[in-house]
């Protein structure tokens, strides 16, 4: 009988003692925003920043930006997107994906919400200081 209680108080306080680590453990959450709005607050931000010998912030945008792609077009976003990195004509890749892309996306895809990381975000935030 004593063990039976034993085990079960060990049972009990490994039950309290893991909960508060698996109420924490929840996926990251996003931030939702769309392309429109993400492209308006931090691409032109970390084009000027790579202007000044600051590429960091955009290099870090172009990684991701294939991420907010649909589906069928995420080929084709990547492939700018990676151009622009081996080149460091990073310029160019705004004007490429706008060419083949805004159009359709003003028109059709404005308001489609996308999914950004919160660590971007942060990370994206210290050009507005």
């Amino acid at each position: 009988m004593k063990k039976i209680i034993s085990f079960l108080s060990l049972s009990i306080f490994a039950l309290f003692a893991l909960s508060p680590f698996s109420l924490n453990a929840e996926p990251e959450r996003k931030i939702e925003t769309t392309v429109h709005d993400f492209m308006e607050d931090y691409p032109k931000l970390a084009m000027k920043a790579a202007k000044k010998g600051k590429p960091g912030y955009i290099e870090k945008i172009l990684a991701e930006i294939p991420n907010f792609a649909l589906e069928e077009q995420r080929a084709k976003w990547t492939e700018i997107s990676q151009e622009a990195l081996k080149s460091k004509d990073y310029e160019q890749s705004c004007k490429s994906c706008h060419k083949e892309f805004k159009k359709e996306y003003k028109k059709t895809y404005r308001k489609r919400p996308i999914q950004v990381s919160p660590e971007l975000i942060s990370y994206l935030k210290e050009l507005k200081k």
